[in-house]
């Protein structure tokens, strides 16, 4: 088969390195020493000549051509190329458009067009885009095929095809880890699903969005319920109105408050009901349900009603005893707590949730905190900080500077897709004394919950923090 190449540039010279053995090369250009640049690619006959001149065509053997490509740096070249290409009946003529406005002018002229600055911008925005993994147009431009990445806070996650309905787009394939899936009604959309979406091109722009934006979720994929303790009425104005506050700015549907079983001590029991009532004060429009415990300690009690019940956030009184003895409630607390498997929200009174700060590390429960966080941050309004702590080179050896800029990064790219902003803070030192020298009393702090049961041998940042930080502390293990 025969093929003329028009312009010795840079389009020709990947053009011939991807041809066949069974085509035959024809390359026109006018300047001699453009052919030495792709000489050692492969055998091919070169033509010095102005590809717009139908002569200089039929040298090259245009009537035996079954393809043209023009691909000059010049429109006008190009086109009054493929216009003689066509006229002569060749069956696969191909035009460059250097400015992507002339690409009907190829169209029109019976040619497939290919407009590089538009493909390179298609990358360029693919790379930029978060979860946008790869994008091509077929059927003549009006459709679009677009692979994205889903995330845990992308809206279609956790729902099955049926559920999402389009007059403009469907959902041709899946990928779950190695596994490819051609979905049907039933197919559910998880996080981390790669899914190729084939849609009308003008619609672009409203899929992208779909796939690609990110929602509030927490705490969904712990529970619905925020649970507390009430024992007296400091408790009603410091851990009470949190949890009403989390109720009201987080996904979670309910309040559950944990109570000592009274048995036959109806006076005792009354007062418990006194400080349920002055919460549901506070509550206007949220539900309100109470469980009794039989566990000797209260704290044991939500853990274990956390445990059974759809239990999202647990909202706890923060040890306030410094010293060993602090950090040994500060370990019992988070070990009882802990064990529900849930968010904990350590707090001695209800924050102004002036700032949101995160340790940002790549492990598995440091990206469950991020994600945490950033919910948060966007629920609450508030600044979101990314803290980066190097440890110094003296002591690992190694300088992971690196590892915390990309986590940084990584921080940055989630908190984009719901329009949160995120600060960055990267520091070499103590995490425990770079976090306490950064907060104040009325920021939030998330960290990840350290690995159970928690010890203070193993030097726990929220072991540490926990009773010395001014403000809340927010706990969170990786969701099962």
């Amino acid at each position: 088969m025969k093929i003329i190449l028009v312009g010795a540039g840079a389009t020709t010279r990947e053009v011939l390195r991807r041809l066949g053995d069974q085509w035959e090369v024809a390359v026109v250009d006018t300047d001699l020493r453009r052919f030495d640049r792709i000489g050692q690619i492969r055998e091919f006959e070169a033509i010095v000549g102005d590809g717009s001149s139908e002569l200089v065509l039929g040298r090259a053997g245009l009537d035996q051509a079954h393809a043209v490509v023009a691909a000059t740096g010049y429109d006008d070249v190009n086109l009054a190329c493929v216009k003689i290409a066509v006229e002569a009946g060749v069956i696969r003529v191909v035009g460059t458009a250097i400015d992507p406005s002339r690409a009907d002018e190829y169209t029109d002229a019976g040619a497939h067009v290919i407009a590089p600055s538009a493909l390179a911008a298609r990358q360029v925005e693919i790379s930029l885009e978060p979860r946008r993994v790869a994008s091509t147009a077929f059927a003549g431009g009006k459709a679009e095929a677009i692979e994205f990445y889903i995330g845990p806070d992308t809206p279609v996650a956790g729902k099955r095809l049926r559920d999402l309905h389009s007059e403009t787009w469907v959902i041709a394939a899946v990928l779950r880890g190695d596994h490819l899936i051609v979905p049907h009604g039933g197919t559910q959309i998880l996080a981390g699903d790669r899914v190729t979406v084939v849609g009308s091109a003008a619609d672009f722009a409203a899929i992208v969005a779909t796939f690609t934006s990110g929602e509030s979720r927490f705490p969904e994929g712990y529970g619905r319920r925020v649970a507390v303790t009430l024992e007296a009425e400091a408790d009603v104005i410091s851990t009470g109105l949190t949890a009403v506050d989390m109720v009201r700015t987080t996904r979670a549907d309910s309040l559950l408050v944990v109570q000592p079983d009274t048995g036959r001590d109806t006076g005792r029991q009354q007062e418990l009901d006194a400080l349920v009532g002055s919460l549901v004060l506070g509550a206007e429009g949220i539900d309100i349900e109470v469980r009794a415990t039989k566990e000797k300690s209260l704290v044991s009690g939500l853990a274990a009603v956390a445990s059974e019940e759809s239990v999202g956030l647990i909202v706890a009184r923060t040890p306030r005893r410094g010293g060993l003895l602090g950090r040994l409630q500060a370990v019992r607390a988070l070990n009882t707590l802990g064990s529900a498997g849930v968010p904990v929200l350590f707090v001695s009174k209800i924050p102004a949730w002036e700032k949101t700060y995160v340790l940002s590390t790549r492990s598995l429960g440091g990206e469950a905190a991020a994600r945490v966080a950033i919910d948060l941050a966007k629920g609450l309004g508030t600044e979101l900080t990314g803290v980066g702590v190097v440890p110094p080179t003296f002591v690992t050896g190694v300088d992971e500077i690196g590892e915390a800029r990309a986590a940084a990064a990584w921080l940055r790219e989630e908190a984009s897709v719901q329009g949160v902003g995120v600060h960055r803070k990267i520091r070499r030192g103590n995490p425990v004394r770079v976090i306490e020298e950064l907060v104040g009393p009325e920021d939030l702090v998330v960290l990840p919950m350290p690995a159970m049961p928690v010890r203070l041998s193993r030097g726990a940042i929220a072991a540490y923090l926990l009773g010395r930080l001014p403000g809340p502390l927010l706990v969170v293990p990786p969701p099962v």
